[in-house]
């Protein structure tokens, strides 16, 4: 095990088994709501690449080592093989005639096992790296409105597996300038490729800058931001051999407590251990109370510099909305109480679920 490029850390087959079931199981037990990405899919990807992993398709699994997640190639490995499977399925023999054959030299075997991984992988719906799609609300003629509901799943830059949902509305002589178009029926919408940039360039960004920035397009109004956000990940698992898993946790509360719980307990646990971290940040005209229950995420008003908080309060006067911050835990015994000690020092009270 090892970094091989920048954030990048490879697992190699004796951890991938632990890692794939730990993260599997917590993401059931996280018990997540539709502000977060569809679970089922994500663990649909891990189930393809445990399967990828068991028949020797893949000697190793790609994580970032910023968030312990999957990372771009990995993710994107099981939908490329998603999409050549019908066609390398037809080019290759029977799966009968296979079995027949295993036993007669190892090529045999080895496409049986492919054609076994590619038939599984065929029909799955598999975790998305990046979609996005401008849904239409409603719209009322008369009074030349529409409003609009945003959707993007991605696996963002910093590491983390993201679902943004933004609903807006804007006045229909400003529907070219704020680069969302309803056709001439009035029955769809559909977002052009400057404001799906923009959308997708803002996604990481927690849920009241978004709100704020997009405000500033003329004619637009914001109603909701809501992010959802699986990530970040710790991963730890005793070996023998003096390699670690080495992770590069950008957040400092979490790396720090990380730090001292590995020099102090990890020498004394002889089974994996994971930690993993859900965040809900919803900023919404009809939130009723504005706080942030988030021990990794602050609100945004109390990180302001000073010169930067007059605009802020402008803008807070002229659009009235509030934000809530929200994170979730899910450990297994050994991390469990690094995950009670963020909360402490923090000061929030958080769900923490057992993984087991």
């Amino acid at each position: 095990m090892g970094l091989v490029t920048l954030h990048t850390q490879a697992l190699r087959a004796s951890a991938v088994d632990p890692y794939l079931k730990l993260l599997h199981r917590g993401l059931r037990a996280a018990r997540l709501n539709n502000a977060f990405p569809d679970r089922r899919r994500l663990q649909a990807s891990l189930d393809a690449l445990r399967r990828a992993m068991d028949h020797g398709l893949y000697e190793e699994l790609y994580l970032d080592s910023r968030t312990g997640l999957p990372n771009m190639a990995t993710l994107t490995r099981v939908l490329t093989d998603q999409e050549i499977a019908p066609e390398s399925l037809k080019k290759m023999p029977s799966r009968e005639e296979l079995v027949a054959r295993e036993h007669q030299a190892e090529v045999f075997a080895q496409l049986l096992q492919k054609y076994d991984y590619y038939t599984y992988v065929g029909d799955k719906a598999l975790a998305p790296v990046d979609t996005h799609r401008t849904l239409l609300r409603r719209h009322i003629p008369e009074k030349g409105e529409a409003a609009f509901r945003i959707e993007m799943t991605k696996l963002d830059g910093s590491g983390v597996y993201m679902h943004l949902v933004i609903e807006l509305s804007q006045v229909s002589s400003l529907w070219r300038r704020a680069m969302i178009d309803l056709d001439e029926d009035g029955e769809t919408a559909a977002a052009d490729e400057a404001f799906r940039t923009l959308v997708y360039r803002c996604a990481h960004l927690d849920a009241e800058t978004i709100f704020v920035r997009l405000h500033g397009i003329e004619g637009v109004h914001v109603e909701r931001v809501t992010r959802g956000v699986i990530g970040p990940v710790i991963f730890w698992l005793p070996t023998t051999d003096g390699t670690r898993y080495t992770m590069e946790l950008t957040d400092p509360r979490l790396a720090q407590g990380f730090a001292v719980w590995r020099g102090a307990a990890s020498g004394k646990l002889q089974s994996p251990q994971m930690l993993l971290t859900c965040a809900s940040d919803f900023a919404a005209i009809d939130v009723r109370e504005e706080r942030s229950n988030d021990p990794l995420s602050p609100l945004l008003s109390t990180t302001l510099q000073d010169s930067e908080r007059p605009r802020y309060q402008d803008i807070r006067t002229r659009y009235p909305f509030r934000v809530f911050k929200d994170r979730k835990f899910v450990a297994t015994k050994g991390l469990k109480p690094l995950a009670k000690e963020i909360m402490q020092a923090a000061g929030t009270r958080n769900l923490v679920y057992d993984l087991r």
